[in-house]
């Protein structure tokens, strides 16, 4: 009896002994790849690095459309395709003597949330019109779908060079996947953005701000608040400005044309008509991410501020934005989180810090001083600050996925708020207080938007029509 028992006890300590044997040698093997995995990433840098990259499309004028992919009845659309350098974000990278992973393609597209798909591909064409199918390594539905029946697409295709003759780039890229025949037998071919200038492709990033606005729809109106918006934020230290339209009136048009002309903006035409009613907010999420990667790819700014038109991010103790940045920024945050208050406009106007000499004198961030005493949850209607080379993919108030290394920064509300001047209140019975804030601005945001408002529009004495 004891020697059975005996017999059994060392059955199963040895038995326990081999799992935890097993279990080392997958520790151990896990650890091994994971270090092989990290030293041929540091090795396909330093050889990316040393390559010559040369656009293949030198003439493109980085203007998109949504354009409709196969069959036109299945409403499926792809607006824009960038070339991302960024070899970290790729699951799988090659080094080999054969081939060797040179970046990634990323796409977006509107389809079906729920697309039957298992498998999606990027047809990729060169300049000498011949073509190559690659399987995509994601795609799929972005954040914020909101129960509707189409979503944003974010897909991404790793690109692979030979070795062993000459590196060439693809020029434009299609999607094809089973469900939508026509996409294989007449694909949607849209041309491939890539940097303005090449030699920024492994440069470092401008230290500067770009502002990615959300989209202009419901034949947009209000004149005076867009100035005032693209001055307040000029004075905070922005540089550039990527506006979306849906809908606008002609007079708005002509303030993106005047910005556009001065080099100040780019201005896209933001054509989802199609999908107003089952698509989240116009596409909102589709635009944003869009923006971030012209940013980044494009023309290499470091920062975009991903913000609405009736939203000012607002340092509380830095003389700007920039300012803050400059001072804040270690280098591997992904986004700085500000978070909500609400100004309302059915509080009375208060014009006493506006000059007599003043034309145009209801500015939104100076006429509106109470505020709700509430400072919202991060994430809850917050807006986000990003340093463009960190994010994967960005939401509308919080990045959702950052490149690795890269974490966000929630700004503490002392140090600097996210002011929304909504039109309409959500509680019109919170606790506001009074905040001047944005008056530090005063002086000089009245005197941007009168002169804007001259040059634009001459023919009205430089009047700009408040909405």
């Amino acid at each position: 009896m004891l020697a059975a028992q005996e017999n059994r006890f060392q059955y199963v300590y040895f038995a326990l002994s081999a799992v935890v044997a097993s279990a080392m040698l997958v520790l151990v093997y896990i650890s091994m790849r994971s270090s092989l995995n990290e030293r041929l990433r540091e090795d396909l840098a330093k050889t990316q690095h040393q390559m010559i990259f040369e656009k293949p499309n030198p003439h493109w004028d980085y203007s998109n459309s949504w354009r409709k992919i196969g069959n036109a009845s299945l409403r499926h659309e792809i607006y824009s395709a960038y070339f991302d350098v960024r070899t970290e974000i790729i699951g799988s990278v090659r080094l080999d003597e054969e081939q060797m992973t040179i970046g990634s393609l990323r796409l977006f597209a509107i389809l079906p949330e729920r697309l039957r798909d298992s498998r999606v591909s990027c047809i990729v064409r060169f300049a000498d019109f011949t073509s190559q199918e690659i399987v995509a390594e994601e795609a799929g539905a972005m954040h914020d779908v909101h129960n509707n029946t189409f979503a944003a697409w974010s897909i991404m295709c790793p690109l692979h060079a030979s070795r062993r003759s000459p590196m060439r780039l693809p020029q434009a890229v299609a999607l094809t996947y089973a469900s939508n025949r026509l996409s294989h037998l007449s694909p949607t071919f849209i041309q491939i953005s890539y940097p303005r200038n090449m030699t920024n492709l492994f440069g470092r990033s401008r230290p500067t701000i770009s502002v990615c606005v959300g989209p202009l729809q419901e034949n947009y109106s209000n004149v005076l608040r867009l100035v005032e918006f693209v001055e307040m934020y000029r004075l905070q230290g922005a540089s550039h400005f990527y506006f979306y339209y849906v809908e606008a009136t002609e007079d708005v048009r002509r303030v993106l044309e005047h910005y556009q002309r001065i080099g100040l903006a780019d201005v896209f035409e933001w054509n989802v008509h199609s999908h107003l009613q089952d698509l989240h907010y116009a596409g909102i999420v589709a635009q944003f991410n869009d923006c971030v990667y012209r940013a980044n790819v494009v023309d290499n700014f470091r920062y975009a501020a991903v913000v609405d038109l009736d939203e000012v991010v607002m340092p509380l103790k830095h003389n700007s934005l920039a300012d803050y940045l400059r001072q804040c920024d270690e280098g591997r945050t992904a986004g700085f989180v500000f978070r909500n208050v609400f100004f309302h406009r059915r509080d009375s106007n208060d014009t006493f810090n506006a000059p007599a000499h003043v034309l145009n004198r209801l500015l939104y961030t100076q006429s509106k001083v109470k505020r709700t005493l509430e400072v919202l949850p991060a994430h809850v209607r917050s807006k986000v600050v990003v340093n463009a080379r960190g994010i994967v993919e960005m939401g509308n108030h919080q990045v959702y996925r950052s490149a690795p290394g890269y974490t966000d920064h929630i700004v503490h509300p002392t140090v600097g708020l996210l002011f929304h001047y909504r039109d309409k209140c959500i509680n019109c019975k919170m606790v506001l207080i009074v905040d001047y804030t944005a008056r530090r601005f005063g002086s000089l945001l009245f005197d941007r938007v009168d002169t804007t408002c001259l040059e634009v529009f001459m023919d009205r004495r430089g009047i700009c029509e408040l909405a």
